[in-house]
């Protein structure tokens, strides 16, 4: 089962996490998570295209 990836904290002291199949460092789990945030603020109108 997938999760969002506002679910999860990455941890001092690591330098990658695996999550959801997909590897990530923290410059790119961040970036990730920022794309996610903002994507999840984002409304789909009734044909799936972002408004």
């Amino acid at each position: 089962m997938k999760r969002k990836l506002s679910n999860y904290h990455f941890p001092e002291g690591v330098n990658s996490m695996f999550i959801n199949g997909k590897h990530y460092t923290r410059e790119s789990f961040l970036a990730a998570q920022k794309k996610a945030r903002n994507t999840e603020s984002r409304f789909r109108d009734e044909k799936g295209r972002f408004s």
